[in-house]
Order: structure tokens, then sequence, then C-alpha cells
């Protein structure tokens, strides 16, 4: 008897919803936005804050070196893989691998293409030494089984060349020898070189009206430095004094961590996840309050209905059973449509989103939106419920029994 009361109610919450299909409809509208803005800004920070957390556990690096000038050009390639170019004297690698707590160092050069015919793709060229690289070679299946040659390439994860194709960068032929591995961060989108292999570039015009070619043997953008683990107690801001002091150069420099380099990301990133806490509260607030007012509005056409019910021998709390029924139908459905509406959108555009945001990698993966999304369609279901119970109050004060008895 008590499952068949329980049907009972459900039944009649599905059918006043399908009798009133404008107004479910307007209603599950505002679920269904609030869901889908919960989810793509949940999804967006997430993955904004792993990609810094790969950058910074992932550089390679215990420091890195880098000319003042360029320290937010090489954070953002680091972090997004956009493209730039950035130059300092090359006399800093002996120097600085000379200092004590220095284990190894590694130099790159960081150039960027150009958005032009020259270049198939604006991407990050980053020329690196195989025989000092410790950060890019270990992102490769099988480090030993590749010997670049001159004028081969190793393109990121998510550049759109293979093996055994050919890319066109400033009017100059390159091959592409092998992929890296998923890394989540700048390096996805980049393309890496050998040394003898970025001066190739000297015979295109296009580079050396864009890049200091002519002079570019003396020239790194990047010092990777690797400290001495068999010192204990290595004082790091002595050590990065003394890094400071062994160029003889004169150029400023920026010495720091990788987790140093990107902490001004990370700052915009806790802002703008601030920002998008504060829609997330708007959406829910607006959904929340929408959802109130359609339901206390309807119980005021929908006296005489629940007077007829109460003649007939229902109570008050079946009423709010009816009530409540119908929120969670409208709530859970609509939780469940922008959740998958929005998952299903950034699947197909996720690449897009990425480039466009300067996201390093959108991972839609199972494991990481699941949770997520179980939790947008909770706050769907809370939400139902909250209005549910406010709109029921009038119920509970007796008004509709007694405004059935005046239509009498």
């Amino acid at each position: 008897m008590k499952k068949d009361k329980k049907l009972s109610t459900l039944n009649m919450a599905v059918q006043n919803l399908k009798a009133k299909k404008l107004r479910t409809g307007f209603m599950m509208f505002f679920v269904i936005l609030m869901s889908a803005t919960v989810f793509f800004s949940t999804v967006l920070m997430s993955n904004l804050k792993r990609g810094i957390k790969n950058t910074t556990e992932r550089a390679g690096a215990d420091m890195i070196v880098i000319p003042n000038k360029g320290t937010e050009d090489i954070r953002d390639s680091l972090f997004a893989g956009t493209p730039c170019s950035v130059f300092f004297d090359k006399s800093w690698e002996k120097e600085v691998a000379k200092v004590k707590g220095v284990e190894r160092v590694s130099a790159q050069i960081y150039a960027g293409t150009l958005s032009a015919s020259c270049c198939d793709l604006p991407v990050q060229m980053i020329v690196f030494n195989p025989e000092t690289d410790f950060v890019v070679q270990p992102w490769l299946k099988d480090q030993d089984a590749v010997k670049l040659k001159k004028g081969e390439i190793l393109v990121g994860n998510r550049v759109q060349a293979e093996p055994g194709e050919k890319l066109r960068l400033y009017a100059t032929e390159f091959d592409v020898a092998r992929k890296l591995e998923r890394t989540g961060m700048g390096y996805d989108i980049s393309v890496f070189m050998t040394f003898d292999t970025f001066c190739k570039l000297k015979d295109s015009e296009t580079a050396r009206a864009n890049l200091p070619m002519d002079d570019i043997e003396n020239k790194i953008s990047m010092l990777m430095v690797d400290t001495d683990n068999n010192l204990e107690g290595i004082d790091f801001f002595n050590l990065k004094k003394d890094i400071e002091n062994a160029g003889t150069s004169g150029e400023e420099i920026y010495i720091g961590t990788a987790d140093e380099l990107l902490s001004g990301i990370s700052e915009q990133v806790k802002n703008l996840s601030g920002y998008g806490n504060i829609l997330i509260y708007i959406s829910l607030i607006s959904t929340c309050l929408a959802l109130i007012s359609i339901f206390v509005l309807t119980i005021n056409e929908r006296r005489y209905e629940f007077g007829v019910l109460y003649a007939l021998g229902a109570r008050k709390k079946q009423m709010r059973n009816i009530i409540l029924s119908e929120a969670l139908i409208i709530s859970g459905i609509g939780g469940v449509v922008g959740t998958l509406l929005t998952y299903s959108l950034i699947t197909v555009f996720k690449d897009v989103i990425s480039i466009r945001l300067n996201i390093p990698f959108l991972d839609v993966g199972f494991a990481n939106t699941m949770p997520i999304a179980l939790l947008c369609i909770a706050i769907a279901l809370i939400t139902g419920i909250v209005a549910a119970i406010c709109s029921s109050y009038q119920i509970s004060k007796g008004e509709v029994y007694r405004l059935l008895r005046e239509n009498e």
C-alpha cells in the first residue's frame, strides 16, 4: 500500500508537469543553464590549476635562468606554448656551470614562428643540446632510439604533424622524427630541434629578418640548472646570488624555480577562480530564486487543485511530496541534460577552447570530469529541493483548503 502511494504521488507530479509544458520547460531551462555554467567553469578552473601543477612539476630543472626582459614571454611559453623569441649571451652557460652547487646545465633557445605563409603554423621552436639535455628527451618513449639528424625535429603531442611528415618553418622544411608524450604544458604545442638543425634557418631570409641568425651561435634563451644533490643544505638564496654574479656580459637575468616563474600565472588563476566562483554563486542564487518564484506563483493558480485533493482525503504531507517530486524531476533532468550537453560541447571543441583560453591541456577524461558532473547534478537537485520547500510553505498554512471552501 505504501508503495502504491509513492507511485501515485510520482505519477501525479509527472502528469502535472506534462499538463504545463511551457512552465516546466521554462523552469528546466534555468536548471540546465545553471548546471552548464557550474560544470564549464569548474572544468576550466580544474584544468588551469592542473596545468600550473604540471608545468612546475615537469619543468625538469631545479632552477631556471633567463633574461629579465624575457621572463613573461618564457613563462607564457612554458605554461601555454605561446610563441616567443628571447635571447641573451651564451657565455652565461659556461659561467653558471662553474658555480659551486650546480651539477649540470643545459641551454635552450626559444624562437617563435610567424602566422604567415612562410610557416605551416605559429609554434614555439625550442632548440636544445641532446648531449646536455635532461628536460626534453625524457618525454620520448624510447630515449635511446632517437638520434636526431640535421634537419630532423621532434614535435609536441598536440602539434598537427606526424612522424615521417614535413613541417615548414620560416620557408624551411624540417622532417618530423618523433612525437613527445603528452606533458600537459606548453611543450605539447611546441617543436624541438638541435642547434645544428636550427642553424639551417640562416639560409632563410624571413628567419634572418625576424631572428638574430647572424650571431645565433652566441645566443641562448634559457638555462635549465640542476643542483648537486650530494651537497647537503644547499642555500638557494646564496646559490642564486652566486649564479647572478657569475656572468660577465652585464645582462640582467632572472633566476628562480619553475614554481616562482609561474607565480604570476598562478595568481592570475586564483583571481580568475575567484571570479569563476562568483559567477557560479550568481548562477546558483538566480536559478534557485527563479525556481522558487515560479513554484510559488503557480501555487496560486493550483490552490483549487490542492483543495480538491484535500477534499478527497489527501494530507498536507502528500501535497508537499507532489511539489517535491515535481522539483526533483525538473532539477534532476535539467542537471543531467545541462551537464551532459556541456560535456559534449567541451569534448568536441576542446582544442578550440584550449587555444582561445591559453589552457595547455584540456583534460575531459572520465576520471577527471565524473566527480564534477556528479557535483553539478547534486547542486541542481539541492536547488530543486530548496525551491520545493519554500514554495510548499503556503500549503502548510492550510490556505488552499479555505480557498476551496470559498469557491463553493
